[in-house]
């Protein structure tokens, strides 16, 4: 009897399975700082002190900020992975009862077919496909024949203690594949447990129930879920049950399906966490940095005060306390802590007593608003017991809920010697007009009526450029712009009412027609003979102002190019986004401009060259383009900027058409193409060129300037030197790339992974001394991937040291099984291949390697490590003090694709190799091509000479070993010999090879 197919069912289940800085309480610098003076020695040494003191906090500041980020970043990966989670386990669940749904609606409709009276008179193995078998199993047939999912339906009964067969749809012959009969025998016992057939045949006096298996079952007829439905006689008594086996296959694709979306449904949203965190950083760090301006400030303003021969007070009005600066005291001859506590009634007893009314008045002064600013003049009693006229200003800096001032802050000035010179003027204007003449800050004398100039001192006439005379001809409208004929108005109308006015900042008129800042700030007087002037303090501000507006520019364009930067750009990006939005901008486009190999340039010329090329390659941008040099924040025009290193954005406002964009393109890379002359050496650099426009992404600059530079690398792949404009299909290839790192990062350490090893044999002898370690990975979806292809992504997303070290272990400890099982034909050495990523480890990769031979127990000479020319050559003087310490640690060392690089007759000198792997472009031209043939002769002669190994790789023909052999090639490896094998294979290729 033919063994029944259900006999070995096994269960298929696949699993599947990251300030504000504390820098100290600032205290408030009063805003009643109205002096202001070139005090540069002070402020210098001011802002270096400052600078010292506040490196501490900001570097506290960005660690936290830091932290901060990172914290907010995990939180809320962990809610969205959370929702993504639930969401993908709800329509699994949905899946699996839709299916459970279907599974029993066709057991029941089978069910409805069978007839109970036949069923209940087939229990004899011979009655198999008999009149009555064929008439009762026929409905079940075309049941099986109509639906294409069904593979077979059959009936069971309870017999005897065991589970028979009785009816089976499939037909009567034997499965080629196996031998065996594809239809199950009438009383053949089903020796499966099914928890759902059980409850479909009840327990013999109830009928069961309809059920379907909760998993899917693999056997030799294919992988299948069953439907059960129990059988009732024509009185409702249970006479067994009927099971209708269905394909899974589409079932499990779609629940597949369903967890692929939920982890494609995760990458976006890891991607827009990423970047919230670095704008939250950005934004934090922008703090510390607006904090440590606001700092320096402060330490330049002190220093301005200084300078300025100015004190500063501070005033508790609640508490009656004052504090008050050194300055403020050296002023009356005391030190400010010999005045602590500086009470209310302390100061009034240092006032002359005639001077109380005035105290007074500049107490109630302060009452008059937020605006209002007290000034009067004291004296104030000396130390030495003189009196000290002293000029006192300040303001009301915080008001309690009521109202009432509860905090003043200001300054004072010791105006002695002013007081002095008021009144002695009428005496003594030779010394009056020395102090005049020797001030460094421009002042000047006005008729109160006409505004002529009456006087101006030499401070006046060099920043103007106008002689004496001129200047005593002219008023102070002659020298200020129209446009400032409204403030003009205000400050007369404030100098008629207080007798004051300024400061404040407007702009004169040179003699050459240009204009320069100045501050200015005057009062009214009447001279001695009672004519009504004005005296001015003018200061040339023109230099601090250029100052003001070349840091302003300088946060929006790029210091070396002059273009606008990226900051810029998104902020410009932004605003034209939102005018196409609202429909007041016709559609534009974004360019992404990469250029080609300039990392070469840089390398090779210098960076200076590199900076002198980056420069050509604007002003053709700029010339190519109705580019605006305007960048405000609300520039319509077409932009260049400079985004980073070689990688230039253009904004394109003006378009007609959305295809406009490629057509100017086109016309940018022929401008970009010809020669570019760099300190006298003609440079080649072509451009790849990314296409976004408005009509394909409107959800922010971000995404649009990512789908730029998704474009921009399918130009790379498409030759370099070309544009391509973004499709989403260029998502989808991101989107596997997404998939193999984040498959890759599971598969370091499982069975996905697997090492291979190709041997390498000695010409001479034809014996393997060696093989050479090979990663291969097979996906659970993808299937094979070829290291080509996930190798790149391993050193793109820094898992290549994490797999680097894995290959070294399974590598040695491979070897050791070799040297165990047959010592005789086990190779000597086997060779694996070191990254960058691992030589850029330096000590960390010596400690690396040290640890794992120990802990293996294979000795140093037994390693050898390959590497290329071009990873050596990125840190060649670490890479030289590495590899000396890797030889003193007892390992080999082989150059791996030696040819393809700069290889240099000095590289192959100074640096430690055991072995020379000559690269595989030359075997395969061994035989057709004389220069080739020419090549690998010196090759060898040369790395022999050295007292190194020469290897051929890529041998496939016994005619290559032949001619290599007669050049004195002394190993090789390739096809030829044998593919890479697993390691259980590997000694069954070793041996003596025969070519």
């Amino acid at each position: 009897m033919t063994a029944p197919r259900r006999r070995e069912v096994r269960l298929n289940s696949t699993s599947r399975t990251r300030i504000c800085p504390q820098c100290g309480a600032v205290m408030p610098i009063t805003p009643a700082m109205d002096v202001e003076v070139n005090t540069n020695s002070a402020a210098a040494a001011a802002s270096a002190a400052g600078a010292a003191a506040g490196s501490r906090p900001l570097a506290e500041g960005r660690r936290r900020a830091l932290w901060e980020s990172l914290s907010i970043s995990v939180a809320a990966l962990g809610v969205v992975a959370a929702g993504i989670l639930g969401l993908a386990l709800s329509s699994l669940q949905t899946i699996k009862v839709n299916y459970a749904h279907y599974l029993t609606g066709l057991a029941q409709t089978a069910a409805s077919l069978v007839d109970p009276a036949l069923q209940e008179s087939i229990r004899l193995p011979s009655e198999i496909n008999g009149p009555d078998y064929r008439r009762a199993v026929a409905p079940l047939r075309r049941m099986r024949e109509s639906v294409p999912d069904i593979h077979y339906i059959y009936t069971v009964v309870r017999q005897g203690g065991a589970v028979r067969f009785v009816l089976d749809a499939a037909d009567p012959k034997i499965n080629a594949r196996d031998g065996l009969d594809d239809q199950s025998g009438v009383g053949q016992i089903y020796t499966g447990e099914d928890s759902a057939m059980l409850r479909a045949l009840g327990d013999g006096v109830r009928p069961g129930v309809a059920a379907a298996t909760a998993r899917p079952l693999t056997d030799q007829w294919g992988t299948f879920m069953t439907g059960w439905a129990p059988l009732v006689d024509r009185h409702g008594r249970p006479i067994g049950a009927v099971g209708v086996d269905v394909n899974a296959t589409f079932y499990l694709a779609r629940l597949a399906a369903a967890r692929d979306w939920a982890m494609i449904g995760i990458a976006p949203a890891i991607l827009l966490i990423v970047v919230l965190g670095v704008a939250f950083h950005r934004n934090r760090l922008r703090g510390l940095a607006a904090a440590q301006v606001l700092a320096d400030e402060r330490q330049r303003l002190r220093a301005i005060i200084e300078g300025t021969d100015v004190g500063t007070w501070e005033r508790d009005v609640s508490a009656g306390l004052f504090r008050v600066s050194d300055r403020w005291a050296a002023m009356i001859g005391r030190r400010a802590s010999d005045l602590e506590p500086l009470t209310d009634a302390r100061w009034r007893a240092l006032l002359h007593p005639q001077d109380a009314a005035a105290l007074d008045r500049f107490c109630s002064d302060g009452d008059g608003g937020p605006e209002a600013v007290c000034e009067h003049e004291f004296r104030m009693l000396h130390a030495d017991g003189r009196w000290v006229w002293v000029l006192t200003r300040g303001k009301v800096m915080e008001w309690d809920a009521a109202g009432r001032p509860m905090r003043m802050a200001g300054i004072q000035m010791d105006i002695s010697t002013l007081k002095s010179v008021e009144l002695s003027l009428k005496e003594s204007e030779s010394k009056f007009r020395s102090l005049f003449e020797l001030s460094p800050i421009g002042i000047a004398l006005n008729d109160g009526h006409t505004g002529r100039f009456l006087q101006v001192n030499d401070a006046m006439l060099g920043a103007s450029g106008y002689s004496r005379e001129e200047w005593l001809a002219m008023s102070y409208r002659d020298i200020t712009p129209p446009r400032y004929a409204a403030q003009e108005r205000e400050q007369l109308e404030q100098l008629s009412t207080t007798g004051r006015y300024g400061p404040y900042e407007k702009e004169y008129l040179r003699k050459d027609g240009r204009s320069y800042a100045v501050l200015l700030s005057g009062i009214r007087m009447h001279d001695a003979s009672g004519r009504a002037v004005i005296w001015s303090i003018v200061q040339d501000i023109s230099q601090r102002k250029a100052m003001e507006s070349a840091l302003l520019d300088a946060a929006r364009r790029d210091k070396l190019t002059g273009l606008a930067n990226r900051a810029q750009f998104m902020t410009t990006l932004e605003h034209a986004l939102a005018r196409v939005k609202d429909g007041s901008q016709p559609p534009f486009a974004v360019m992404f401009l990469d250029f080609d190999r300039f990392k070469m340039i840089n390398d090779t010329l210098g960076h200076k060259a590199g900076d002198e090329l980056l420069r050509q390659i604007a002003d053709r941008l700029r010339s190519a383009l109705r580019n605006n040099d305007s960048i405000g924040i609300h520039h319509a025009g077409n932009l260049v900027s400079r985004f980073g290193g070689d990688e230039f954005l253009i904004l394109l406002n003006d378009l007609q058409t959305s295809a406009d964009a490629v057509v100017i393109a086109e016309r940018l890379l022929n401008v970009l193409a010809p020669l570019y002359n760099i300190f006298g050496r003609d440079v080649h650099s072509t451009a790849s060129i990314g296409i976004v426009t408005s009509d394909q992404c409107r959800e922010g600059a971000e995404e649009i300037v990512r789908n730029a530079d998704v474009a921009m690398y399918e130009a790379k792949r498409a030759g370099r030197g070309c544009s391509v404009v973004f499709n989403e299909a260029m998502h989808r290839r991101l989107s596997r790339h997404v998939s193999i790192e984040t498959g890759l990062r599971r598969a370091i350490g499982t069975s996905e992974l697997s090492v291979v090893y190709q041997p390498i044999v000695e010409l001479e002898s034809g014996r393997t001394v060696s093989a050479e370690a090979l990663v291969r990975w097979n996906h659970p979806v993808l299937g094979a991937v070829s290291p080509s292809e996930f190798i790149p992504i391993a050193e793109e997303s820094d898992l290549i040291v994490a797999l680097g070290h894995w290959v070294l272990r399974e590598a040695c400890e491979a070897l050791v099984e070799w040297r165990r099982a047959d010592p005789e034909r086990a190779p000597k050495t086997v060779s694996v291949n070191i990254s960058q990523a691992e030589l850029a480890l330096g000590p960390s990769l010596l400690a690396h390697l040290g640890a794992t031979l120990a802990s293996v127990g294979l000795p140093a000479e037994c390693l050898q490590l390959e590497v290329t020319e071009r990873e050596v050559m990125r840190d060649p003087k670490a890479s030289l003090a590495l590899m000396g310490e890797l030889r003193t640690l007892g390992v080999r060392l082989a150059m791996d694709d030696f040819g393809t690089g700069t290889s240099s007759l000095a590289f192959l000198r100074d640096y430690p190799f055991d072995t020379i792997k000559i690269d595989r472009s030359f075997v395969r031209d061994l035989n057709t091509n004389p220069d080739v043939l020419a090549v690998i002769h010196a090759t060898v002669n040369l790395v022999e000479n050295l007292g190194m190994a020469s290897l051929a790789e890529g041998v496939e023909e016994a005619s290559q070993v032949a001619v290599l052999q007669s050049l004195g090639c002394r190993y090789a490896q390739g096809y030829l010999f044998s593919r890479p094998v697993s390691a259980g294979r590997l000694l069954d290729s070793c041996g003596i090879s025969r070519v």
